[in-house]
């Protein structure tokens, strides 16, 4: 014996799913909220987690070596975040620093380790500098 059962839903509010709020907001916080939800007639979910923003965290990082005194050590953070960084840093004259070399010096060792990044950027391996030829600026 075969017995059909209708459930009839008319009147009832549909089924809701509200995402959490998540509180993130700080000036000293590398946290970013993601909540979400998703609901059906019959069923709903929502969760809520936090994920870390690592830009942030270098920027605070490299803030805090040059904050206290370590100027060089704060450079090599920013240089290494990106490759976009590090090609400035070579455009602009001033080379990232590589095994606590910094200026001409650095230059060049970049030079002869990485010469592809120099193709890349400018199209040929430029020459390296003459350290003996350069001279200590006079004016300190």
């Amino acid at each position: 014996m075969a017995q059909d059962t209708t459930i009839n839903y008319k009147g009832q509010p549909p089924a809701g799913a509200m995402a959490p709020s998540i509180s993130s907001f700080s000036q000293d916080n590398c946290l970013v909220a993601v909540s979400g939800a998703i609901s059906s007639t019959v069923i709903g979910f929502s969760g809520g987690s936090y994920m870390m923003d690592e830009d942030c965290s270098r920027r605070k990082w490299a803030s805090f070596l040059s904050n206290n005194g370590l100027k060089v050590a704060a450079v090599a953070i920013a240089c290494s975040a990106r490759e976009e960084n590090w090609d400035a840093m070579m455009m602009s004259g001033t080379p990232c620093p590589i095994d606590g070399l910094v200026g001409d010096a650095a230059r060049n060792e970049w030079i002869k380790r990485y010469p592809e990044k120099f193709k890349k950027l400018y199209g040929s391996v430029p020459p390296l500098v003459d350290l003996a030829a350069v001279k200590p600026d006079e004016s300190k």
